[in-house]
């Protein structure tokens, strides 16, 4: 007769059981990363990083631009580089404002502020483009830059465009008019999801676990977005209350403060201001930040419209001109989404804001 196993030779083999699985996993996952993901994709996952691809982190503002990314400057814009003293002799035109200035689905030279630029130059002699719009900021950030980097480099002219991206905090619950409601302060998407990281760097096989197709355990691959980890998701509205939300005149403060504030900074210093407003096409509406309901596009396209005509007044009384750039959504052929143009679409709102710069720069202003 057999003797029995003991209790605890059986808790040594499923021990040991154990032991030789989390191994062949291991090493089964170490092989797979190494032969499917790129080093990039292994390098996001198991570094804190202040670059994430076109995006840099920056002790004002929650991101900027990578300086370092194919077609950005040193000065964190896109395009050339423009030195730090304006040459003598030449003219700049800083467009500032978010990802529809920058030129998402365009290359750099395509994007409205370098064709502004070559036109102004063909036009009114030696001109450079500072293109200051970076993908998923909102007035507040807009502002932050205007004073921190771009009036240092002199600029002669500014085009300010923006009114989009505004109506995602104007919809967000417990409004705030510093926008603390919806970009969370201090964010830093350099410490993303650090204790993950850490674990990551060990284990090949944690990190497939939490991160394959999908997000398990924790692991969030929002937060690794430097547009999307800083937002206040707690505070994202229902559908029912985005109406309620955006029908509040007080939501437009912030918005008024970033117009406001550049016309008197523009005076001033004597710099030449064009306000540009925002073309919008409804149909083509793509975005993460509100819940996707049949009533969504219309509910955005009227808060732009708001924001536009915020632009309107604002212009009107601080003798700003205004570009009628809302008017190119009449040509939705022009747009890659509800906001964002292709190559026509930044020629078409370059040569909008030329003619409307051009009895300015005749008058010798």
């Amino acid at each position: 007769m057999s003797k029995p196993i003991r209790w605890s030779t059986r808790v040594l083999a499923l021990a040991f059981g154990l032991v030789l699985t989390l191994v062949v996993g291991e090493v089964g996952a170490r092989i797979w990363v190494a032969i499917k993901w790129p080093t990039e994709r292994v390098e996001q996952l198991t570094r804190h990083t202040t670059e994430r691809g076109r995006f840099a982190s920056h002790p004002n503002l929650p991101f900027a631009l990578n300086p370092a990314w194919p077609g950005h400057n040193a000065a964190g814009c896109r395009g050339p580089e423009v030195a730090k003293t304006k040459p003598a002799g030449t003219r700049r035109v800083a467009c500032i404002g978010a990802s529809t200035t920058y030129g998402l689905h365009v290359e750099p030279e395509q994007a409205y502020p370098a064709v502004l630029a070559k036109q102004l130059a063909q036009a009114h002699g030696a001109w450079e483009a500072i293109n200051a719009g970076v993908p998923g900021w909102v007035s507040t950030e807009i502002l932050t830059n205007f004073v921190l980097r771009i009036l240092p480099l002199q600029p002669d002219v500014v085009v300010l465009l923006e009114g989009r991206n505004e109506v995602f905090p104007q919809a967000y619950a417990n409004f705030a008019a510093d926008y603390s409601h919806y970009r969370r302060a201090g964010f830093s998407f350099a410490v993303s999801n650090y204790a993950h990281k850490r674990l990551f760097a060990w284990s090949r096989f944690v990190m497939v676990a939490c991160t394959l197709r999908g997000e398990r355990f924790g692991w969030s691959e929002r937060e690794e977005h430097p547009l999307y980890g800083g937002i206040f998701w707690a505070n994202q509205p229902t559908p029912a209350a985005v109406a309620t939300n955006l029908a509040d005149p007080a939501r437009l403060v912030t918005w008024r403060h970033l117009l406001e504030s550049v016309a008197a900074l523009c005076k001033d210093r004597g710099i030449t201001l064009v306000f540009c407003t925002m073309g919008f096409v409804p149909s083509k509406l793509q975005i993460d930040e509100l819940e996707a309901t049949p009533e969504l596009p219309g509910l955005f396209a009227a808060q732009v419209e708001r924001n536009n005509t915020l632009v309107r007044e604002v212009g009107t009384r601080r003798g700003v001109p205004v570009v009628d750039g809302a008017s190119l959504a009449r040509s939705p052929e022009l747009f890659e989404d509800d906001c964002h143009m292709n190559a026509e679409g930044h020629r078409r709102r370059a040569e909008l804001v030329f003619n409307a710069l051009a009895p300015l720069l005749s008058n010798g202003r």
